[in-house]
């Protein structure tokens, strides 16, 4: 490649970091102001919602895992904030008590459902 078209690939890069940067702490902002819920706490409870449309459906937290962008510990404090907080519950698995199933609780729901505009507002400001 010419050294032009790296500086181009590097610019587009750096201007992706800014946009991510802007867009994630403008997120992260508003969300906690007015829902008590950071960013990662959100993203969470999203792809909870996704997949416990019923009261008694469960998701493993290493399925979780997959569609998330946190590590591991960061992923398992988040839930236990979640948890605490009484939006979600943990339970170790019958067949695996290494692993833990996740429940987005009515108030997680409720919750996640309030703040979906806050979220969808701030990325239409952002990308539209």
């Amino acid at each position: 490649m010419d050294p032009e078209s790296d500086q181009d690939v590097c610019a587009k890069w750096s201007e992706t970091l800014r946009a991510y940067h802007g867009t994630s702490c403008e997120l992260e902002n508003e969300l906690q102001s007015r829902h008590q819920l950071g960013l990662s706490e959100f993203e969470v409870l999203q792809v909870l919602s996704g997949h416990c449309g019923g009261a008694d459906e469960k998701v493993m937290m290493k399925d979780l895992e997959a569609e998330m962008y946190l590590s591991q510990s960061a992923l398992s404090r988040t839930v236990t904030r979640l948890e605490k907080a009484g939006l979600v519950t943990r339970a170790a698995c019958e067949l695996d008590r290494r692993a833990n199933h996740l429940m987005l609780t009515a108030a997680g729901r409720e919750r996640w459902e309030a703040a979906r505009p806050t979220h969808e507002a701030v990325l239409r400001k952002h990308f539209a």
